[in-house]
């Protein structure tokens, strides 16, 4: 078998997703979009689309939970970036790509029902596609340019999609509980490792609000460790994603017939 990534074999891969999950994944979306018809707002839809969307990734690899099922899969002809490539399609660009329809459709017809049910004149707004008020004040303040709000939601996430998945093929058996906590449990580590590193450097365990700043003038008027701290966080960022599946890749890699 040619092991370069082939367009026609991945969709394949798709069409015997959709084929073997026709009926599921129509299910699923005409609840979302029932959903989105009473619940518009944006830190409500985000809250359904990561805790499914998680749900949705931790599923990625639950065949490997049966043994037979997961024999079947690593049969399937088709090379293990190619069936890698596939599931991050699925749980990062179409799951969210269908939330963002539903949503549009949902939120467009409950408006409408309420307005027609209750005698109001609401009209119908996009929480989601907007940027939080307090977040441009701060944005102009600063005087930069910043991604769009559903950008930066779409990056968190393909954050969370890439760690879920990791975790449904590296955990055997509930997945989605086993990676929940082990992510609690790094983010204490980390947290613990930090206050060890402001104590030995500054003596506390917490700056007081004060702000450490690189006095250097520019002609953009940034402060340059404003600058830098945020390329360092926006790179670290980006490249949680592509470690993530490539740790999936690896950890694929050495499932066995």
């Amino acid at each position: 078998m040619n092991t370069t990534l082939n367009i026609n074999r991945l969709g394949l891969l798709l069409k015997r997703y959709f084929t073997e999950n026709k009926q599921r994944e129509l299910t699923f979306w005409g609840i979302a979009t029932v959903v989105f018809m009473i619940m518009h707002q944006k830190g409500s839809v985000e809250l359904f689309m990561y805790i499914a969307g998680f749900i949705f990734a931790a599923r990625t690899f639950k065949i490997f939970n049966y043994t037979p099922s997961g024999m079947h899969y690593l049969l399937i002809p088709a090379t293990h970036a190619e069936k890698l490539t596939i599931n991050i399609i699925l749980s990062s660009f179409y799951f969210f790509c269908m939330i963002l329809i539903t949503y549009v459709i949902g939120t467009a017809i409950g408006t409408q029902l309420g307005n027609l049910m209750f005698g109001m004149d609401n009209t119908i707004t996009f929480e989601l596609f907007q940027t939080n008020p307090n977040q441009m004040s701060l944005i102009n303040q600063m005087n930069v340019t910043e991604y769009s709000g559903l950008w930066n939601t779409f990056v968190t996430f393909a954050i969370i999609q890439s760690i879920f998945m990791l975790g449904s093929i590296y955990f055997k058996g509930n997945a989605i509980g086993k990676t929940f906590l082990t992510v609690i449990g790094i983010s204490i580590i980390l947290v613990m490792i930090e206050l060890f590193l402001l104590k030995v450097t500054f003596g506390t365990y917490h700056l007081n609000g004060q702000m450490i700043n690189f006095n250097i003038n520019f002609n953009s008027g940034y402060m340059f460790g404003s600058q830098i701290s945020q390329i360092l966080s926006g790179v670290f960022k980006y490249a949680l994603i592509p470690f993530f599946w490539v740790v999936t890749y690896l950890r694929l890699t050495e499932k066995e017939v």
